[in-house]
């Protein structure tokens, strides 16, 4: 099978290389700049919980018009950009992309899937990757730490044969996946998640470990998860209390992590803001509520670090 991973970043590196390694994938992974120069002319260097990998994958920079005609012969594009980048290269992609092609996304945030559906106007396998970080070095280089986890299912609902054939090919990929007839509550439940650690550990540069000891702190994460459970209501998936305790008793209960928000911000990148917070605030916006952390926290990054867009 052939596979177009788009975004190069920790997660799709780290999927890209997992992938091809199954010796049952070809993979192209679509990057660009520096990075993407790196990655063709060196390789990815992939440190995996400190072991190191050294893998050679074909490399489509996204910024060359000639190369996307590759994707043509694609049986599945999978994405695994930042949220903020989706659409736009959803559009720059479609004309490249086979009628027969499967579409999934493995990113952060609720928005991504119905985003897929719209501009390609086919069904997406909705995904999510947890209980590890990865993240970009240095161009061509990748760290990663954790277990690797993946929960795949139809967008909204359902679990169709080829979701069943992708968690197959993933398993032999050495990573441990679960399938759900409801893809969509468990990206709610991740968002609830990352909504609490994210823009806080962006703005403090505590790591979650730090963050959730600390009474203040947690206090602050707590009210996170709480806002955007509630916005979840948005789109008709609800959280008890108990169900929010839980997210934040797992991430206290676990290794310290460096959330994507805080490593994004030392590295001078883009924050994943629009698809997280930004999620949480139009959603309450829809349902007339009030977020105030969130959009607190929201503003005073986004009044730091600019727009993605």
């Amino acid at each position: 099978m052939r596979f177009g991973v788009v975004g190069a970043g920790g997660i799709g590196c780290l999927l890209g290389a997992r992938l091809a390694g199954t010796g049952q994938a070809e993979v192209l992974l679509l990057a660009r700049g520096e990075h993407a120069a790196r990655l063709a002319d060196r390789g990815l260097v992939l440190a995996f919980n400190g072991a190191c990998e050294t893998h050679s994958l074909p490399v489509i920079d996204t910024a060359d018009e000639s190369s996307l005609t590759q994707l043509a012969g694609c049986d599945w594009l999978l994405f695994a950009c930042k949220s903020q980048h989706t659409r736009r290269l959803a559009e720059r992609l479609k004309p490249y992309v086979g009628a027969e092609c499967r579409l999934g996304s493995l990113q952060n945030g609720v928005d991504n899937e119905q985003i897929l559906a719209e501009v390609f106007n086919r069904p997406v396998m909705g995904g999510l990757m947890r209980k590890f970080f990865a993240h970009i070095t240095a161009p061509g280089e990748v760290e990663v730490r954790g277990v690797l986890e993946a929960v795949l299912g139809d967008y909204p609902t359902g679990c169709s044969p080829q979701v069943t054939a992708m968690a197959e090919l993933l398993r032999q990929a050495g990573i441990t996946v679960y399938e759900s007839e409801d893809i969509r509550r468990e990206l709610w439940r991740k968002l609830v998640l990352n909504n609490g650690c994210n823009p806080l550990a962006a703005v403090t540069f505590l790591d979650t470990q730090r963050m959730a000891n600390d009474p203040d702190l947690a206090w602050v994460m707590r009210n996170l998860m709480r806002e955007a459970g509630a916005a979840a209501a948005a789109d008709e998936v609800e959280f008890s209390p108990h169900e929010l305790e839980a997210v934040f008793q797992w991430i206290k209960g676990i290794d310290p992590i460096t959330p994507s928000m805080q490593a994004d911000a030392q590295r001078g990148k883009p924050l994943e803001l629009d698809g997280i917070t930004g999620a949480i605030l139009r959603r309450a916006g829809v349902l007339g509520i009030q977020v105030p952390v969130t959009a607190t926290l929201h503003h005073i990054l986004l009044g730091k670090y600019g727009s993605s867009d």
